[in-house]
């Protein structure tokens, strides 16, 4: 069983990133949450904010997003959101 799931932050533009992922870290309401692979099923609201993924390959990458909503089902992550930006290392 692979240790990776499908992680995708959607904006009402476009799919502004979409991978295979080990985990990612997000805010929520009232704090941040990790999800790993066949993580249990999950509907949060997020407060927005940043955002760290680490692929397959274990590179971390930051992304920043506002306000929206966290979907995990099925070995699969959507993060829905009306801003995302990627963050510089610089930046984060």
């Amino acid at each position: 069983m692979p240790n990776t799931f499908q992680f995708e932050i959607l904006t009402p533009e476009k799919v502004f990133y979409s991978g295979t992922i080990a985990s990612f870290i997000a805010p929520q309401m009232e704090g941040y949450f990790g999800v790993l692979a066949h993580h249990a099923p999950l509907l949060a609201r997020s407060s927005g904010g940043k955002i760290k993924i680490r692929d397959e390959s274990q590179t971390e990458h930051y992304f920043r997003v506002g306000p929206g909503i966290v979907e995990v089902l099925d070995n699969r992550a959507v993060f829905l959101t009306r801003q995302a930006s990627q963050l510089e290392p610089t930046q984060v």
